[in-house]
């Protein structure tokens, strides 16, 4: 089992400092991974919801900053030297997937073999519109943008002719560092992002599942896997969720790693029996006195106890 924390993105405590103190407490501590959240901009919101609240608002520090991933993770890959830095997740079908093919290899150099690609498809329909891109189309841009990166990463001279992209007997390189490629993760819960999944991923990544939706979703999943003459056992199942230390056990709302420690440790656990292989644990407040002192918490109570 590996864990990670999210690096803080948003905000006014989104800050240079903020990535170089928590990579190197992480390192220091023997966390396994640390990860970015991804947007470029943030439009007025008029009919898409945030998944992460029931009132679909935006958090309140969304309106204050946020930092571009790769950018962060390449200042993040040049202060550490053995933990994993991925995106959780990069919504691929707002860029061109040949550029991001490039940072990626390229960012797998600068971090010698320690990036996970995560991706999603994104539900902000206001900042595709921003940025000219089809929001109805994401899926499927998705699905080519992801052979395209494989094609490149792996390909003496590629080429490609999709619906959305072409291209024929390319120079691409450096070439990344992992082998055949950087780890892909997958987001999403649908039927489409499972099939996504089953096609691409080396890791599917859910987003604060319950017991019970987890269950449910790994038994869809085990069906498009065979379907694609693959295993549930062939993937990881990288869990993210929210930690959170309080004094009681998790109440209405909350996650089941929200609690005592106790209460995280049963969580955790039962995670594991149901497949989970990695988890990615965000933090509220996103600040870096709480960034730290949940990450320490973590190391002194929790891990010792798994």
């Amino acid at each position: 089992m590996k864990y990670g924390f999210s690096l803080i993105m948003r905000g006014t405590e989104a800050t240079r400092d903020a990535f170089e103190q928590i990579a190197v407490k992480a390192e220091e501590w023997g966390l396994d991974s640390l990860w970015t959240s991804d947007h470029l901009v943030i439009p007025e919101r008029k009919v898409s919801k945030y998944p992460g609240r029931a009132s679909g608002e935006f958090p309140p520090n969304w309106l204050e900053a946020y930092w571009e991933p790769f950018t962060a993770l390449s200042y993040v890959a040049a202060l550490t030297k053995k933990i994993t830095l991925g995106t959780s997740v990069l919504i691929l079908p707002m860029r061109n997937p040949i550029e991001i093919a490039r940072m990626v290899a390229d960012l797998d150099q600068l971090a010698s073999g320690r990036f996970v690609f995560g991706v999603g498809v994104g539900w902000f329909q206001e900042e595709f519109d921003a940025l000219n891109w089809p929001f109805r189309q994401r899926g499927a841009r998705t699905n080519e943008g992801l052979e395209i990166c494989k094609a490149l990463w792996t390909q003496e001279r590629p080429s490609f002719k999709g619906k959305f992209y072409q291209f024929e007997n390319v120079y691409f390189g450096p070439k990344p560092v992992s082998k055949p490629h950087p780890p892909i993760w997958v987001g999403g819960r649908s039927e489409a992002a499972f099939k996504r999944v089953a096609r691409y991923a080396d890791a599917w990544h859910p987003n604060r599942p319950s017991f019970e939706s987890l269950e449910q979703d790994l038994a869809q999943l085990k069906v498009h896997l065979e379907a694609a003459g693959r295993k549930l056992e062939d993937i990881d199942i990288g869990v993210k969720t929210m930690l959170t230390f309080q004094d009681g056990p998790p109440g209405e709302g909350q996650v089941p790693t929200e609690g005592r420690p106790e209460d995280i440790i049963s969580a955790i656990k039962r995670y594991q029996e149901l497949g989970a292989t990695q988890f990615t644990f965000d933090y509220t407040p996103e600040s870096l006195q709480q960034g730290l002192h949940t990450m320490e918490r973590f190391v002194n109570e929790v891990r010792p106890k798994l």
